[in-house]
């Protein structure tokens, strides 16, 4: 079955792509040198940030069976979509119509029928070989999606190909660093909206709305874009629930808000946390605070083309853990794409190399029965260390 674009030829395609089809096509060739070296003929891509990483592809529609396919002998993907969202293709990605198919309608919601089943047809069509390389753990391909598309394809020499595309994406291009770092004055704006709405009275989802709202706005400069992740800001005394978000709640005095947001320009995240405190801060959560900036400044310094992602962890383990505050989470993650982005982590074991323009979220975090703590910010990779994308106060906030 073969449903291409129902947009006539003389409609107009009005492109938005984030990047120029060179990036696109240089990020593609990349790819297919990855593939060659796994000895995969094609790439079945059902990771929606992979796909907007070969695309530029916004249609923020994973909950439905989607894919890109890339040919190892095609200089362009082929994109495979509901066909409601064409729209969204021809719209966002530099493809050509002619290289946007579609499933019907009448696939989706239903109990009896699965998309993957035109899906797979289509494939079918494009491809003969069955040295098939795919993300295995994308968001809705499980257990009957692969029996469905195994229903059409044989997967029997099917290739695992989770974590190629996100080591692609770990270094980033210079096109890719601009929107980063244009987030990261949008974080910066909306952390200082959130921190200036904390009073006594005030309601926690007002705080929100002030941060949602500056992240929605950015910049007179630089709009915000959408972010798939709402933002994160536990109040309590202390705050030590790692995802928790806004409560019906309003302030009162001698608490604390861990903030932590991430910025979007295209899609590119820029993240970054601070906790506030309303009211005298406890000598303890002041002993937290310094323990937390002096570890996250070893770590920050031992960011360096050449160390490994281990190196870091270490340097931040040295400073950090003779101060008897308890962290066993990671500390860091590579950032870009719908903010993680599936690289390498700052944390034990990780012996992934550094290289310049990586990106990477440095967070300290610490979420304990007793004590609460958050403090990150994004780190670009120059030949010479760590830059920050942030320009936010590294002192101990404190609204009274």
């Amino acid at each position: 079955m073969l449903v291409t674009s129902t947009i006539t030829p003389t409609q107009e395609k009005v492109a938005m792509p984030a990047f120029g089809q060179q990036e696109y096509r240089e990020r593609t060739a990349r790819l297919r040198q990855s593939m060659t070296k796994a000895g995969m003929d094609a790439l079945l891509v059902l990771n929606e940030s992979n796909m907007n990483y070969l695309t530029g592809y916004e249609g923020f529609s994973d909950y439905v069976p989607q894919l890109a396919l890339v040919r190892q002998d095609e200089e362009d993907p082929w994109l495979i979509l509901r066909e409601m969202d064409i729209a969204c293709a021809t719209a966002s990605s530099y493809l050509s119509q002619s290289r946007v198919l579609s499933y019907p309608e009448t696939y989706i919601g239903s109990s009896q029928r699965t998309a993957w089943q035109p899906i797979s047809e289509m494939i079918r069509e494009h491809i003969k070989s069955n040295r098939i390389g795919i993300e295995l753990t994308a968001r809705l391909f499980g257990v009957k999606a692969h029996a469905a598309l195994s229903n059409n394809l044989d997967l029997s020499k099917s290739i695992d190909a989770d974590g190629m595309i996100a080591a692609l994406k770990a270094v980033k291009s210079p096109a890719e660093l601009a929107y980063m770092e244009q987030a990261g004055k949008i974080a910066d704006k909306a952390m200082q909206a959130g921190r200036l709405a904390i009073a006594v009275g005030a309601r926690e989802c007002d705080v929100a709305a002030a941060v949602n709202h500056a992240l929605s706005a950015g910049t007179p400069e630089y709009p915000g874009g959408a972010n798939r992740f709402p933002l994160t800001m536990p109040v309590g005394s202390p705050a030590n629930a790692p995802h928790i978000k806004w409560s019906d709640g309003s302030y009162k005095l001698d608490c604390q808000t861990n903030f932590e947001l991430g910025a979007f320009r295209h899609r590119y995240c820029c993240g970054l946390s601070r906790t506030v405190f309303l009211g005298e801060p406890s000598a303890r959560s002041r002993h937290v605070h310094q323990a937390c900036l002096d570890g996250f400044l070893a770590a920050f310094d031992a960011i360096q083309p050449g160390a490994t992602c281990g190196d870091v962890e270490r340097a931040f383990r040295a400073v950090f853990h003779p101060r008897g505050v308890r962290k066993e989470s990671r500390i860091g993650y590579s950032i870009g794409i719908d903010w993680t982005d599936g690289g390498p982590s700052f944390q034990e074991g990780d012996e992934t190399i550094i290289q310049p323009n990586m990106t990477f979220h440095l967070l300290i975090g610490i979420w304990e029965k007793d004590d609460g703590y958050i403090f990150s910010e994004t780190v670009r990779v120059t030949e010479t260390g760590a830059k920050s994308l942030s320009s936010m106060s590294r002192d101990l906030l404190v609204n009274h």
